[in-house]
């Protein structure tokens, strides 16, 4: 993850941190302090965590960071996710069914703040279940991968 992006989460209050000692050997009372920024889940699966995506890595510029706010990266995060249901690779945090865009089972992208800082997606119908399923995991024992790169540019609604 770039150093921009991590001093961007540290600015806005979203870098979890863990602390650890190993108090089997008090000779060594060595303290390991680790920080991870928002992640990103296309699903419940432990192969589904992501980096948070780099807006950079899309095509933003350089210096997108220093005015973005928290509620614009809500929104990049969303339109990526909205190319992972497009690509089929997101499925639904809670029924672990893969998401479309059909009019049938609508999903959405939350943002989950409560001892994780993660951005998942989620049926409309399954949301209720989201405490229950989130329960018990920790943000620190999931093995991240490098977010995909979807397309994420804007096009004209065919309709319009």
């Amino acid at each position: 993850m770039r150093q921009e992006l991590l001093t961007w989460f540290a600015r806005e209050g979203l870098l979890l941190q863990s602390v650890t000692a190993n108090p089997e050997d008090p000779e060594h009372d060595e303290i390991k302090v680790t920080v991870r920024a928002p992640i990103v889940a296309l699903g419940r699966g432990r192969e589904d965590f992501r980096e948070c995506p780099d807006p950079v890595r899309f095509g933003y510029p350089e210096s997108c960071l220093e005015l973005m706010t928290l509620e614009d990266l809500h929104w990049f995060i969303l339109r990526w996710f909205e190319g992972a249901v497009a690509a089929g690779r997101a499925r639904c945090f809670v029924c672990n069914k893969v998401l479309d865009n059909g009019p049938e089972q609508p999903w959405d992208a939350v943002f989950v703040s409560a001892d994780w800082h993660c951005w998942l997606v989620v049926h409309f119908d399954c949301k209720r279940y989201l405490g229950r399923d989130l329960k018990g995991r920790n943000p620190f024992e999931v093995e991240l991968r490098e977010p995909e790169l979807f397309d994420l540019r804007l096009t004209e609604r065919e309709d319009q």
